[in-house]
């Protein structure tokens, strides 16, 4: 039991938020009271942020630009990373592919099927995923891969949430 500072009611420690720089590693006010601040204070804050942003923003663009340039900076220095790695561990990847293809041969067969059925019209592939609705580009996620063209549509998340890859070693 803990005893919110604003309320000054005693609640059951599940009615506060979790906060690490706390003593006891909950926050003072309990969710309610937060929500009601919140609430309360929501246009206010919203105000403040406009205007900082008004003051500021010769300085939050040019640090804009710099976040920016630095992640362009840091995308450009991993591709190499990945790209001198990968050619470094050529032989290896190869075994690895070989050896995925001799284990997998029955789903690199109705991936292929599938491609194919996809390239000459058989089969078109719809522009949203079959279980969340988000508007992609799916990928056809296989229940039995004895049948090649039975597919569900399914985006990039639900598809690794449906069949997670397993790593071959």
């Amino acid at each position: 039991m803990k005893k919110c500072c604003t309320c000054k009611e005693t609640k059951e420690l599940t009615e506060f938020y979790k906060k690490i720089r706390q003593p006891d590693g909950l926050d003072r006010q309990c969710k309610k009271c937060v929500k009601n601040y919140y609430l309360t204070n929501r246009q206010r804050k919203l105000n403040n942020q406009n205007e900082y942003r008004i003051k500021n923003l010769e300085s939050i663009s040019i640090r804009e630009a710099l976040r920016r340039k630095n992640d362009d900076n840091r995308f450009e220095r991993n591709r190499l990373k990945h790209k001198n790695w990968r050619d470094r561990n050529r032989e290896k990847l190869n075994e690895y592919g070989r050896k995925w293809y001799q284990n997998n041969k029955e789903k690199r067969r109705a991936n292929v099927m599938l491609k194919r059925a996809i390239d000459i019209g058989k089969i078109s592939r719809p522009d949203f995923c079959s279980e969340c609705g988000n508007k992609c580009k799916p990928d056809g996620h296989h229940n039995d891969y004895t049948k090649p063209l039975s597919v569900i549509w399914l985006c990039k998340v639900c598809h690794m949430r449906k069949s997670p890859r397993t790593v071959l070693l």
